[in-house]
Formats: C-alpha cells, structure tokens, sequence
C-alpha cells in the first residue's frame, strides 16, 4: 500500500527538515505536503529542501484548516 503524508506547519524552521526526512525513510510514503500555514520564518525553505512538495495557505488559519 502506497501512501501520502499531510504534514500542517507554522513557523516549525529547525524542525521541518527533519521531519520531512524522517517520514520519507518509511518505504510505503510516496510523497510528503507540508501545508505551510502562513508561516515568517524558513519553514517552507527547509519543506522543499528535505523534499517535501509545499502548499502556501495565506495567514494562519490553524491546523485543522491546513
């Protein structure tokens, strides 16, 4: 079975990175959204760096809008 991982995230620059990398180590995770919720620091940078496909949402609208 074959999976895609919906990650939401605000201002998480430090940890993002590793967390995307982590989650894509799992064999059955065939890609990784981080649904960047208006974040101001390097969130979407290190996203898409560690590999993630990144989805800008305006703002901060909370996690559950993400």
């Amino acid at each position: 079975m074959k999976a895609s991982v919906i990650i939401p995230a605000f201002n998480e620059e430090g940890r993002i990175g590793a967390t995307v990398r982590a989650v894509r180590r799992i064999p059955e995770v065939v890609e990784v959204i981080v649904v960047n919720d208006g974040s101001t620091d390097a969130t979407e940078k290190e996203a898409r760096q560690a590999g993630a496909r990144v989805l800008n949402m305006p703002g901060n609208s909370g996690k559950g809008a993400a």
